[in-house]
């Protein structure tokens, strides 16, 4: 009685159903509901759902029993035996389901599993959506499974909301992935919006759970239990006023000549790891790689570690069915253009920069430009994405995750890509470059880097708008009075408007006036 991962796909099939008995079971059981048998998979198992209705908005799921391969020792299989709960449950009008004394961490677990129900059918909401939600309730019921929380303690609204402003503290005084204490602010208030969406559930008794009369984890409540910040209150955020045009220049010729070093040692030795421990090929160095794109386009970090290697990679995946934001590579006329629609606003940017060595590259499906300097020195320059696709292994992303393994086709993980810039670009240390002395804490310091670089050299701001995908109003709020020399010069400008009179000037005009 063996189950299966989620990996290997099953069918209701596999765990004993067949239409004829379930048609069987209707005729004999005619006060059963409309609706459809489904298996759920969750954590490596396999569950018996039954989906009450069929109209968008009107589901309601309806636990049955675990999922188990052959037969038990009954000869039974497990959908004769979810028939036989179903039966059951409604006899009793599913209120067997729960009681004064059931564990809230069941209730958790009846309400994750139906969005991951909804997360693997693509229902109602994006897959963004669904996996923030069932974060937020993990989180959420580890600390009731420490508190050892039963219903009857939150069917009253005091001891509820008790309970949540407990929780709140205990988001308080936990420690960030930074190590800081504490969670941060937009953390802690999300974290709090899905726990009132859980209440919710419990509430609702038409797609929901129906045991509470009444939530009272209201918004309202929520607002004054987590208050609103100044960032929340102004919606603006602060942004880096360490910008220096020449620290631009030199984050780009670094990561260019870094991003040059590792193409010519892969063009001399192919892949090689430093330590016996890393995973063979690029490992953590990728950060000079997606910090060049950063730099030389704007791009945001996830825009560049989630894009696709083809059209055709994006076309063929899952993402196209729950996500709508998605970005690509594409060729065109020679060029490599990364097609994108990102939080609804679509564009295409070509990517110029090439790559040089002083040894031809000798891979077929490499395209490199020999060219000669003044000297009659011969050398090649191949295409930064070109480079890319050939330093990262094959996988349907352009920045393939190293996990060869776990991980054979997904991408570079943005949580490890983010501590790497951190590592080994922002903190001042040996091996590290320093960075936040020249404002960068973050990927997206380099996107903010290159907004007011552009703008600072004459870019129209319609221009940088098309780029970056910002709106005309954001760059102007944001960016346009970073850069601290570009005031300067506009000051200097300005100096030119005014002028310093002296006393008998002053004097002779007040003369002049009374005339």
């Amino acid at each position: 009685m063996s189950n299966l991962p989620n990996s290997t796909k099953r069918t209701k099939e596999s765990f004993g159903y067949t239409l004829g008995e379930e048609r069987m079971m209707l005729k004999y059981n005619p006060t059963i509901p409309k609706g459809n048998f489904l298996i759920v998979p969750k954590q490596g198992w396999y569950y018996w759902y039954y989906q009450l209705g069929a109209k968008v908005g009107k589901t309601r799921m309806k636990y049955l029993c675990k999922c188990f391969d052959g037969q038990n020792e009954n000869g039974e299989t497990s959908f004769y035996e979810a028939i036989q709960k179903l039966i059951y449950k409604v006899s009793k009008d599913f209120s067997v389901q729960t009681n004064q004394n059931t564990k809230v961490i069941s209730l958790i677990d009846d309400y994750t599993r139906i969005i991951e129900l909804e997360r693997k059918q693509n229902k109602y909401r994006r897959r963004e959506t669904t996996s923030s939600i069932i974060n937020g309730m993990n989180q959420f019921r580890i600390w009731v499974s420490s508190k050892d929380v039963r219903l009857n303690e939150i069917l009253v609204p005091k001891k509820l909301k008790q309970i949540v402003k407990d929780y709140l503290e205990f988001c308080e005084e936990k420690k960030s992935p930074s190590g800081k204490k504490g969670l941060a602010h937009n953390t802690k208030k999300t974290y709090l919006k899905q726990v009132r969406y859980f209440f919710n559930w419990l509430e609702d008794e038409d797609v929901g759970k129906g045991v509470l009369t009444l939530n009272p984890i209201t918004k309202d409540f929520c607002k004054k239990i987590l208050p609103q910040n100044i960032i929340d209150k102004s919606g603006t955020t602060e942004r880096n006023f360490l910008y220096e045009s020449d620290w631009y220049d030199e984050m780009f010729n670094i990561c260019l000549k870094k991003v040059r070093d590792y193409w010519i040692d892969f063009i001399n030795n192919g892949h090689t790891r430093k330590d016996k421990n890393q995973p063979l090929g690029v490992g953590s160095d990728i950060v000079y790689f997606v910090s060049l794109l950063q730099i030389d386009s704007g791009f945001r970090m996830g825009e560049i570690l989630t894009s696709y290697r083809s059209r055709d990679y994006y076309l063929n995946s899952e993402d196209r069915l729950y996500n709508n934001s998605y970005t690509y590579w594409e060729k065109r006329d020679g060029t490599w253009c990364l097609f994108m629609n990102w939080k609804g606003k679509e564009s295409v940017v070509p990517i110029t920069t090439k790559i040089r060595s002083w040894s031809k590259p000798k891979f077929d499906d490499v395209v490199s430009e020999e060219v000669r300097n003044s000297n009659n020195i011969k050398y090649w320059d191949t295409s930064l994405i070109d480079v890319c696709m050939k330093m990262f292994r094959p996988s349907p992303f352009l920045f393939s995750s190293p996990n060869r393994k776990s991980n054979k086709l997904g991408h570079y993980s943005r949580t490890q890509y983010s501590n790497n810039v951190k590592n080994m670009i922002s903190v001042k240390g040996e091996n590290s470059l320093g960075w936040e002395g020249y404002g960068i804490f973050s990927s997206h310091d380099f996107r903010d880097y290159f907004i007011t670089h552009k703008l600072n050299s004459g870019m129209s701001i319609e221009d940088v708008s098309s780029i970056t995908r910002n709106s005309i109003q954001t760059i102007q709020k944001y960016y346009l009075r970073m850069d601290f020399s570009g005031q300067l010069k506009r000051q200097k400008v300005l100096d030119d408007t005014r002028k310093v009179l002296s006393n008998t000037e002053m004097n002779k005009r007040k003369g002049n006036r009374k005339k």
